[in-house]
């Protein structure tokens, strides 16, 4: 009997020795999941979509804060996100892969393409970052394809864009696939808004 109380007694302590050795790791590996999901991200950008601005190969930290966070199927969204014309966003892409696309597009305005320009509310947008001469074609004359995507809504050459949803296009127009391609995009697929590169 005394043997067996013995037993017991040094396979709890070896638990909580063991315990007491784990409880540290445990609890960061929980804050980085949490800090890496919720708030804060890096990515390394592949692609060369928002040229000149990002560059293949460059890293980008992304504020993921008060946007949407996907954690395997399922997505956790408690506030509609903040968003503001040019800002540059990490966004669900197509299939399982995420894009870095800029916002030229709000809730509510009215876009046209024209003359290899878009329109916003009828005003022409100053793009500082994009390279002279480059142009912005018409979801109709681009030659990358058209691609449906579950959530988001197709468009044409112009049209308003609903409550919910931003039109995003790379900074390398010519070369970018983007709201032409596959569409406006809900706030839903929104996972971060880019604060640094490097």
């Amino acid at each position: 009997m005394g043997l067996d109380f013995q037993m017991i007694y040094s396979f709890r302590q070896q638990m909580f020795h063991w315990l007491r050795l784990s409880f540290p790791v445990l609890c960061a590996a929980f804050f980085i999941l949490y800090f890496r999901i919720f708030i804060i991200q890096f990515y390394l950008i592949s692609g060369t979509s928002m040229m000149p601005s990002y560059k293949e190969h460059d890293w980008v930290l992304v504020k993921k804060w008060g946007y949407p966070a996907q954690i395997g199927p399922w997505v956790l969204s408690i506030l509609e996100p903040d968003v503001d014309r040019f800002d540059v966003l990490v966004l669900d892409g197509i299939g399982a892969e995420l894009s870095l696309k800029r916002v030229v597009g709000l809730p509510g305005d009215f876009f046209r393409f024209s003359e290899g320009r878009i329109l916003i509310n009828d005003s022409s947008l100053e793009e500082p970052f994009l390279n002279s001469g480059y142009k912005t074609e018409a979801p109709s004359a681009s030659i990358l394809p058209v691609i449906g995507v579950s959530g988001n809504i197709g468009i044409g050459d112009s049209g308003r864009i609903p409550p919910g949803y931003v039109l995003v296009l790379g900074d390398n127009r010519e070369f970018s696939t983007d709201s032409r391609n596959y569409g406006l995009i809900p706030f839903k697929k929104l996972r971060g808004k880019v604060i640094s590169s490097f």
